[in-house]
């Protein structure tokens, strides 16, 4: 018993941690830039020690699609028929999707690229021509996208004799698997929630993780006199408050003359139950409608 618990010491600093950071984005939220800058200074070590990065891409539903040509015609913003689904005011949401498939392949072939140019693609590119915009990165630092444009082409069905906009494919399936439906930036530890936590206390949750391992920020943490929140959070406006104020003021006021009759006619959704972009049109020649209309 001995022999083994000195063989698991001995072996335990060559043996990589089998950690699992999953991070849930979506196309219009910005909030995960903050998260990003500060830890694409930690990845490289970490991605060499065992950390194995998901990322959860939200899609959007074409409930239709199916129903009118069963994903065998091709739709202006989606991919595999209208399996897959995004939308913006200022591209197609096939150019996003292809835009997922291209940072996935990043992550994929050329993950010590992955945060700087996901940093760049937020801060540069969403409201520009994207594909101009991203290939702008590559050129201008000098990396060569061969291998990343192959898992791309790769990552459709080929066995699908259609075309590419309406086959499979691989990665697409896997964020519609993982099912994230949420409008913003979240984040997970293997199954910690850490969305809301200080990035200092996200370092020590993720330093307790690699404590048979070296690992130079934990070795050495760095001090800072202000705790950043992973998710920012805007601060409170002094007239909402006032308004809340009022608002609160009025519910008692009904409540105390008896008109809870008025609010019981009133349904509220559950806050529990993750909701799609409540900002997505309903466009009947795109058929993407958002899932709070089932």
């Amino acid at each position: 018993m001995l022999y083994f618990i000195f063989i698991a010491i001995a072996l335990s600093k060559e043996v990589k941690m089998n950690v699992n950071l999953t991070i849930g984005l979506d196309f219009q939220d910005n909030s995960y830039l903050d998260f990003f800058n500060n830890f694409s200074k930690h990845y490289n070590e970490l991605y060499q020690n065992g950390l194995k990065l998901n990322i959860a891409q939200h899609l959007l539903p074409c409930y239709s699609c199916y129903t009118r040509h069963q994903f065998k015609q091709s739709e202006k913003n989606c991919l595999g028929g209208g399996r897959y689904c995004q939308y913006s005011d200022y591209v197609s949401g096939q150019i996003i999707l292809k835009e997922f498939l291209l940072q996935q392949c990043i992550l994929e072939v050329l993950p010590q690229h992955y945060f700087n140019y996901t940093i760049y693609f937020g801060q540069q590119c969403k409201k520009s021509n994207m594909v101009a915009c991203s290939q702008n990165y590559f050129t201008n630092n000098n990396i060569s996208i061969e291998t990343i444009n192959t898992c791309v082409d790769n990552s459709f069905n080929q066995n699908e004799d259609v075309n590419q906009e309406i086959q499979t494919n691989r990665i697409l399936d896997q964020y519609k698997e993982m099912q994230y439906n949420q409008t913003s930036f979240s984040l997970y530890l293997d199954s910690s929630d850490q969305t809301n936590s200080s990035y200092q206390q996200f370092l020590k949750m993720l330093c307790q993780k690699y404590i048979n391992v070296s690992i130079s920020f934990c070795d050495n943490p760095i001090e800072t006199s202000v705790e950043t929140p992973v998710k920012q959070v805007e601060n409170s406006n002094p007239l909402e408050q006032v308004f809340l104020f009022i608002f609160a003021l009025i519910i008692l006021i009904i409540a105390g003359s008896g008109g809870w009759t008025l609010l019981n006619k009133i349904q509220f959704g559950s806050s529990l139950v993750p909701r799609s972009r409540i900002a997505i049109p309903k466009l009947e020649g795109d058929h993407i409608i958002q899932e709070d209309d089932i």
